[in-house]
């Protein structure tokens, strides 16, 4: 049995491997020395297990945690997690319904007049920024800025950086703490309404340390830039790729919600996340020891046919609500609301203005082991 999560045949499919670890060894160790594991329940165990599977050295493939939220263990992650998810409940991101629906207008508008482009770039890109840039009251001269950082950032965690691409890394999280540091010094003095001012509001209640905040506010631009732009890419090459599932769309609206879900499953923005063993697990026979790396395949787990019926098959009503796209446990992704509002309201627009969507080109996919998108999506548009 061989699988490196690296190799690029693996990134640009990663699907057939992923089976072959699921039947032949659903433990297995890398040639980089890192554990993987594989099948949907021992996913999910592993994530909701975080006093043997510990985040603490960090989620991406390198040893040195990138400082976010999702790299520490309770009692601090339950310190912080409590502090922020107050403006992240269902409810909380509702409030956002509307300006959420006028950004998805706004990146549709020229692009469906045009009949198509490159929806990556020119659609599933400015979305969730230009949603995080307003949940933060970043002008929009500082949304260029916004890109490279996460871009950098995710190369980070993705790992593998030669010495030139490491040093850009650092210099831009550098950049990025040091901007944020400004805004939340800003914003002390002087609230907003934005979702810094309402997490320095000491009228809120228990109010986070400065380095808190930066490494917040860092998270929630990585994680709810690259993964709903991944989401909405893939959604639509999805949907380009099964033209029936499209038309069960158009027919019964209904559907859309499912369909969120269900490209979420099927082509997980997030493909896995490392976690650090604390003491020896036993795993299928093997024996991981403590302090090794653990790589946790979402992806994996959301495609395992021990779970899931004809689990390569992309099927609109589904409805797979148990998948693991957003993980599982402590860590179970704080912007799931806000991400699966972004993909509904996207799709609903689309629907409203499409006919038909097609591949118009040769589609281009992100080149990070842990995550799963489009660079490129080339379509052309019949319009309603």
């Amino acid at each position: 049995m061989q699988f490196d999560p690296f190799d690029p045949a693996t990134i640009a499919d990663p699907f057939g491997p992923y089976r072959r670890l699921r039947d032949e060894a659903p433990a297995f160790r890398t040639e980089h020395g890192f554990w993987v594991i594989s099948r949907y329940d021992d996913v999910v165990r592993t994530l909701r297990d975080h006093e043997r599977f510990s985040s603490s050295a960090g989620v991406g493939s390198e040893w040195r945690p990138v400082p976010m939220m999702i790299s520490v263990d309770p009692p601090d992650h339950t310190r912080l997690r409590r502090l922020v998810q107050r403006e992240f409940t269902p409810r909380a991101i509702a409030a956002w319904d509307e300006r959420v629906t006028g950004i998805v207008d706004d990146a549709l508008d020229a692009f469906v007049e045009r009949g198509g482009g490159d929806l990556a770039a020119e659609v599933a890109y400015p979305i969730p920024i230009g949603v995080i840039a307003d949940m933060l009251d970043v002008p929009a001269e500082h949304r260029a800025d916004f890109k490279r950082w996460s871009d950098d950032t995710i190369d980070a965690l993705g790992g593998g950086l030669d010495a030139e691409t490491s040093t850009r890394v650092e210099l831009s999280i550098i950049e990025f703490a040091q901007y944020f540091a400004e805004v939340i010094a800003r914003r002390r003095l002087a609230p907003g309404k934005d979702l810094l001012s309402l997490l320095v509001d000491p009228t809120n209640g228990e109010t986070l340390a400065d380095g808190d905040l930066i490494s917040f506010a860092i998270l929630l631009l990585v994680a709810g830039n690259e993964t709903t732009t991944n989401l909405i890419g893939n959604l639509v090459h999805a949907l380009a790729t099964h033209p029936d599932q499209w038309t069960r769309l158009q027919r019964d609206r209904t559907l859309v919600p499912a369909a969120v879900e269900e490209v979420l499953r099927f082509d997980a923005p997030i493909q896995g996340f490392f976690r650090n063993t604390v003491v020896d697990v036993e795993l299928h026979g093997e024996t991981i020891p403590a302090d090794e790396k653990v790589m946790v395949l979402f992806g994996s787990a959301n495609r395992d046919e021990r779970k899931y019926p004809e689990p390569d098959r992309f099927i609109v009503d589904r409805n797979p609500m148990d998948h693991v796209a957003f993980g599982a446990g402590i860590h179970l992704c704080l912007g799931a609301p806000l991400a699966r509002l972004e993909g509904v309201r996207f799709l609903e627009r689309l629907l409203d203005r499409v006919e038909r969507v097609e591949l118009a080109g040769e589609v281009e996919r992100t080149q990070n082991p842990l995550l799963r998108g489009v660079r490129h999506l080339p379509v052309t548009l019949t319009l309603r």
